[in-house]
């Protein structure tokens, strides 16, 4: 399947770049700055995101400027843009009050080949701006494809090489037309929209069986929506003898959140769910500790304690049997998944413990690839209620980061 790859530099909106495109109906996947070449070539495309970095600053995230060698498309934006600029050979400098934007702009279309092949020259359109650096100087084969009031570099590009560099931030609402330019990259790579749910669906079944063979899985669900959906789709694929569901009542869901699940699973056939008291464990362990991330640390670790407790009182064989988790896409990233994505918090089920049964690889994720709207048309697609997969988000730590 054609991928294009989001090469992370640190920026707020890495993950909704990837997502634009997602829905464009390309595959995408997340990378870090320092992935090898020889890995990038297997990529349509290449989007560089932007970062909170200046690109002349001593130690600034950068990329192997041979990656504009590969033959590859390549959209940089706002960092991207610059770092673009500045690799081959243009110029950037600091704004210093004259030439950076934030918030709303409008730019002017200069030049409609490439990514504004669907635009017509002399039109204006609104779109998102965040920069405190500008581009200077472009580099050579480079010309300007659209400029606002206060840059005239807004867009730039070498359509011959299909490389653009914009300033702006095309993933975000504001920028009205943002889809439509992700578009028109997309098509500039030549990939293939062939990115669907239902396919997923497809593939995860033959994945699951062909990882988990004549073993079993054991799956933990806290009670949202990604668990949820996780055990739903691994009953579907081997079977509900072969798939032992345990919801571990941490005492800190929701009211009513454990006969929600279960009635939710019953609607489509799934009766022996299991629900593990242990309140007074979670409890104890939390005691006393004030700091979010330290909490998260101790719920991963409590959660998987009891998960070895019920299968040692069980009498499971642990060589036969899989720890299944709903970990999804950003689950990774927000743990500091690439060098220079911000880590937002360590997730529950990427605490020490998890990573190391999954380096043995004794952990089965079957939504790891998804972002959280892809879930939840997963669920609807399993079958699960529409209310159950579309309620707000809940953490896997439910309450108690909260108090």
């Amino acid at each position: 399947m054609d991928t294009i790859a989001v090469i992370d530099f640190g920026g707020q909106y890495a993950h909704l770049i990837a997502t634009r495109i997602r829905r464009l109906g390309v595959y995408t996947e997340i990378l870090d700055s320092e992935t090898p070449l020889e890995k990038l070539k297997a990529y349509a495309g290449i989007i560089l995101s932007g970062g909170p970095s200046s690109v002349y600053e001593e130690g600034a995230p950068t990329i192997d400027p041979r990656v504009f060698e590969l033959g590859r498309p390549v959209l940089g934006i706002c960092y991207g843009h610059q770092l673009m600029t500045q690799l081959l050979g243009g110029k950037v400098e600091p704004g210093k009050g004259v030439g950076t934007e934030f918030g709303k702009a409008e730019i002017e279309l200069k030049n409609t080949e490439g990514i504004f092949s669907s635009f017509m020259v002399g039109e204006t359109t609104q779109v998102w701006m965040s920069h405190g650096d500008k581009v200077t100087a472009l580099p050579r084969g480079f010309s300007i494809l659209a400029s606002s009031k206060d840059d005239p570099y807004s867009a730039v590009g070498d359509p011959s090489r299909h490389f653009y560099g914009i300033q702006f931030h095309t993933e975000v609402v504001h920028t009205l037309r943002g889809n439509e330019i992700l578009s028109n990259f997309i098509e500039s790579t030549g990939a293939k929209r062939a990115w669907n749910l239902g396919d997923f669906i497809e593939k995860s079944i033959h994945d699951i069986q062909n990882q988990v063979k004549d073993r079993n899985v054991f799956m933990l669900i806290s009670g949202g929506v990604d668990s949820t959906v996780a055990y739903s789709l691994l009953v579907k694929a081997l079977g509900p003898d072969r798939v032992y569901g345990m919801l571990v009542d941490t005492g800190f869901m929701r009211q009513g959140e454990i006969e929600e699940v279960k009635k939710a699973l019953h609607s489509i056939g799934i009766h022996d769910l299991h629900v593990q008291d242990a309140k007074q464990e979670f409890y104890k362990d939390l005691e006393g500790v004030a700091d979010p991330e330290k909490k998260r640390e101790w719920i991963g670790y409590r959660f998987l304690e009891v998960q070895k407790e019920v299968a040692q009182s069980l009498h499971l064989d642990p060589e036969r049997w899989l720890l299944g988790q709903g970990t999804i896409y950003p689950d990774t990233i927000e743990s500091g998944g690439t060098k220079h994505a911000s880590k937002i918090k360590t997730h529950h089920n990427r605490v020490p413990e998890i990573e190391a049964l999954i380096q043995e690889g004794k952990v089965l994720e079957p939504l790891k690839e998804l972002y959280k709207d892809e879930v939840r048309e997963v669920g609807e697609k399993l079958g699960l209620p529409h209310d159950m997969v579309w309620r707000h988000p809940f953490p896997g730590p439910g309450l108690a980061v909260r108090i």
